[in-house]
């Protein structure tokens, strides 16, 4: 039971974690002029938003069976180093009957600049079972390195400017135009390491859930094995709506005792929702 569980605190996040191969598929926008010296450095302006405030709820199920809750979240526009960011908040939690048998209760948060659309920060707090990790990464786009901080170790090493973290590159991808059958390439980092994120545009399908029914685009990432905690023995799919605000309904992927599925049952934008509220006030 402890290993089927286990998983879910990732399965909204593993899409990320993703090996390139050598191949020319389409590049996205990262791959922009090489700048030599901080002097010259100039953040890279990709005209493309994201909500400021949502709040996106999911189910996770392990052969039909619900097994734990989801939740990624726009909270707020924030400032990191002068720059401004939408800070991204992600749960990930077992039902409260399985927590006898093996507690999770993830959080993870990212700050993602809201011009260049890449991580500036990256906070992780992952309590599993009687395991627990805390990290922080800072990433400086200027210099192109990392600095992590775990258990009151600091690490500082080299990295790819416009890099993405394991949070942000979901919603990084809420911006790209996509088209069925073309691949995407950016740089993504975690732990240590950083790597080209390979993911294929492989189809588009109607899917129906608790929150609606959503016209959707299906991703494919490339998987790295023995990645984090999560050990991907078979392929995972990526539903996200096609439509302008490309937001994640529905995640598949095959393990060895089954399938884990994340779905969508609640969909808040919260500005809207604000919106609304206003309105009807002022109509009393």
């Amino acid at each position: 039971m402890i290993s089927k569980i286990k998983i879910i605190a990732v399965i909204i996040f593993i899409s990320l974690n993703a090996q390139a191969q050598d191949i020319n598929e389409k590049v996205c926008s990262n791959f922009d002029a090489e700048i030599i010296n901080s002097e010259n450095f100039q953040w890279r302006i990709l005209n493309k938003k994201l909500p400021e405030k949502e709040k996106i709820f999911f189910n996770v199920y392990w052969k039909f069976i619900k097994v734990g809750e989801a939740i990624l979240e726009i909270r707020e526009i924030a400032e990191i180093n002068g720059r401004r960011a939408y800070h991204i908040y992600s749960t990930a939690k077992t039902l409260s009957l399985l927590d006898t048998f093996y507690k999770v209760r993830d959080e993870n948060q990212s700050w993602i600049d809201i011009e260049s659309l890449c991580s500036l920060k990256f906070l992780a707090d992952i309590r599993e079972g009687n395991w627990i990790k805390k990290q922080k990464i800072d990433f400086d786009h200027i210099n192109a390195k990392y600095i992590l901080e775990e258990e009151g170790e600091f690490t500082v090493g080299d990295t790819k400017r416009w890099v993405q973290d394991v949070l942000s590159g979901l919603y990084y991808f809420r911006t790209i135009d996509l088209e069925v059958g073309d691949e995407y390439l950016f740089d993504a980092h975690a732990d240590k390491n950083t790597w080209i994120l390979k993911t294929k545009v492989t189809g588009r399908e109607t899917i129906k859930t608790k929150a609606g029914v959503f016209d959707c685009f299906i991703l494919e990432p490339a998987m790295r094995e023995n990645t984090g905690i999560f050990k991907a023995k078979g392929g995972l799919k990526v539903w996200i709506t096609a439509d302008n605000k490309r937001i994640p309904v529905k995640l598949i992927t095959k393990i060895p005792i089954g399938s884990i599925i994340a779905e969508i049952y609640l969909y808040q934008d919260i500005n809207k929702l604000k919106e609304e509220e206003s309105g009807t006030t002022e109509n009393d």
